[in-house]
């Protein structure tokens, strides 16, 4: 039998909900977490448009920990893609 191990995407997001009961959480309030690899697969990318129509963000974490907040608006086309790196460096909670 194999071990659970947790997703990098699931382990930021529970990080997110411990910093949101301290309500120091760096991440948008409505805000889906996924894992940049699902993100290219065609249910990532319906899982990301879904998202956007609701309102939410999403949080992509890559395999290395990298973290990239995308608005709503970003994703449906409605705004302009921000600088990746300043992204990344807004996105990442405290101590990390």
């Amino acid at each position: 039998m194999s071990e659970y191990k947790e997703s990098p995407a699931s382990k930021v997001m529970s990080e997110a909900i411990e910093l949101a009961i301290a309500e120091e959480s760096p991440y948008p309030e409505q805000a889906l977490f996924l894992d940049s690899d699902d993100a290219h697969a065609p249910n990532g990318k319906r899982e990301m448009e879904r998202a956007a129509r609701d309102g939410s963000s999403v949080v992509l974490v890559s395999p290395d920990g990298d973290i990239q907040v995308i608005p709503p608006e970003e994703i449906l086309g409605d705004a302009p893609a921000p600088d990746a790196a300043e992204a990344l460096s807004s996105a990442r909670p405290p101590g990390r």
